[in-house]
């Protein structure tokens, strides 16, 4: 389960529904961490390297392009977008804070002016779910990419699970609703196939993830309680079933000891990672 949502901010101001704060930005801190396996994994796949120059759609609090940043090093260079203004000076003041001098971030929107290139690779998370027609945009985008250039997207697969009402139905429940409410397409990660196709690439590579942890004390049961917290507001607003209801702070005892009582490790963050090259 994640909470972009989403991993940052993106789209305008209806759309997102973790709302624009600093703790929002604290929990896409603590979520980038739980993605930051898978997400190196892609881009270690697609052939992110040393001294490219990187395009991060959707970049929020500023850490998948951090990470990306460490890959091409410092002759590399990183490109940071969002349309959160606050999220952008946020990201950037980390960036200046840690030292790190090949990335920056701007202000951008990424349905009508999108940056200009040319960029050796184009890499997102979690963002394509927030934009109303994904293989328009990533179509523009790419023509700003070098022949031979990467595209590497990691995006969500998120589902309500069947069988009896649960502290786990409920919250899911309340997260996908609530995404789904706001325009999010959050079963985008197994379409990204035909995203990447109608955008003019070629048919990408894919992968299946999702974390486990089977440790009692493990900090995703909190971290799906901070998550349902920031878009509770919105959930409550859009009449998702079970929002109004909800006891926040029950959340992680609850779904500890309902997966103790089935024997199943905790998971979060269903994701399918895509990767393909630009035909020269």
């Amino acid at each position: 389960m994640s909470g972009t949502n989403t991993d940052s901010p993106r789209g305008d101001r209806d759309s997102y529904a973790l709302g624009r704060s600093e703790r929002e930005y604290a929990r896409l801190a603590r979520q980038a961490e739980i993605l930051r396996a898978p997400t190196r994994r892609l881009f270690t796949d697609a052939g992110i390297g040393p001294g490219m120059r990187v395009l991060d759609l959707g970049s929020g609090a500023g850490d998948v392009s951090f990470l990306a940043a460490q890959l091409v090093g410092p002759m590399g260079e990183v490109l940071g977008v969002d349309q959160d203004g606050a999220a952008v000076r946020h990201a950037q003041a980390r960036a200046t804070a840690a030292g790190i001098a090949n990335v920056r971030f701007e202000q951008a929107d990424l349905v009508h002016s999108p940056p200009a290139g040319p960029f050796d690779a184009i890499v997102g998370r979690l963002v394509l779910m927030y934009l109303p027609d994904p293989a328009a945009v990533l179509g523009r985008l790419v023509q700003s990419l070098r022949p031979g250039g990467v595209v590497a997207f990691l995006e969500p697969f998120f589902q309500i699970p069947p069988g009896p009402d649960s502290m786990l139905k409920q919250v899911v429940t309340i997260f996908v609703e609530t995404l789904r409410r706001t325009g999010a397409q959050v079963d985008l990660g197994p379409r990204l196939h035909k995203v990447y196709q109608k955008a003019g690439l070629p048919v990408p590579n894919m992968r299946f993830e999702v974390l486990m942890d089977a440790h009692d004390d493990s900090p995703l049961y909190q971290y799906i309680a901070d998550t349902v917290e920031n878009m509770l507001p919105r959930a409550i607003e859009l009449g998702v079933p079970g929002a109004a209801q909800i006891d926040v702070t029950a959340i992680p005892g609850r779904l500890r000891a309902e997966l103790q009582m089935v024997g199943y490790a905790m998971m979060a963050v269903p994701g399918i990672s895509a990767w393909c090259v630009k035909s020269r």
